[in-house]
């Protein structure tokens, strides 16, 4: 298997799947560390891990591992039912959350990713606030007015000002954004029950173009 040939199509496996790194580690069983890596060129899958992102993706394993046969098999009837969803350049206060300045593009999503009723969009990473997790350019899923819980990452709006992106912690009466960041001039944001404070929605995954 050549190295660069695997590497190459893993990432565009990935990216018409519509799926995540998340989200193919999770239905493989391939730690998203060892995806990463693969997606990087690090190393090679082994065949056994192969056969599983093939399966995943939904794509011939021999046409992953480099050699030149189709990409699916020619009569494969599977076909993946897909949603629409607008990506935001921002969230900004006092305007409607999908007003047309804000939209900067339409991305599709596997319809089943996205739960009945809910409503979804996503928001483009401007920044090195939480590059622990995201790097700049990014586009993050978020299902709207969903309930962040501790720990969990969302979209917060406070005091009417642009809405951030942050990891949220709850401290008796008091919210916590915590930035995951490297960059050490970003500190925590401490709101109490004086502050007003809304979170728009939660990140349920992530895009990234390679």
């Amino acid at each position: 298997m050549t190295e660069n040939i695997f590497q190459k199509r893993l990432q565009e496996a990935i990216k018409s799947s519509g799926l995540t790194q998340s989200e193919v580690s999770k239905r493989s069983g391939i730690s998203r560390g060892s995806i990463t890596d693969y997606l990087k060129g690090r190393y090679e899958a082994k065949q056994d891990k192969v056969y599983d992102l093939a399966k995943v993706l939904g794509v011939r394993s021999d046409w992953l591992m480099g050699f030149n046969v189709p990409k699916v098999e020619r009569n494969s009837t599977t076909t993946i039912d897909v949603t629409t969803a607008p990506v935001l350049s921002k969230v900004s206060a006092g305007m409607p959350i999908y007003a047309e300045e804000n939209i900067v593009d339409y991305i599709y999503l596997p319809a089943h990713e996205v739960k009945p009723g809910k409503e979804v969009f996503g928001l483009v990473i401007d920044g090195d606030s939480m590059n622990r997790e995201f790097k700049q350019g990014d586009i993050v899923i978020i299902e709207k007015d969903a309930i962040v819980e501790n720990g969990e990452i969302g979209v917060v709006m406070v005091n009417g000002y642009n809405a951030t992106l942050k990891q949220v912690k709850y401290a008796g009466d008091s919210i916590i954004l915590m930035p995951m960041s490297d960059n050490p001039k970003h500190d925590p944001q401490i709101y109490n029950n004086q502050d007003e404070v809304s979170i728009i929605g939660k990140v349920i995954g992530m895009h990234r173009k390679f």
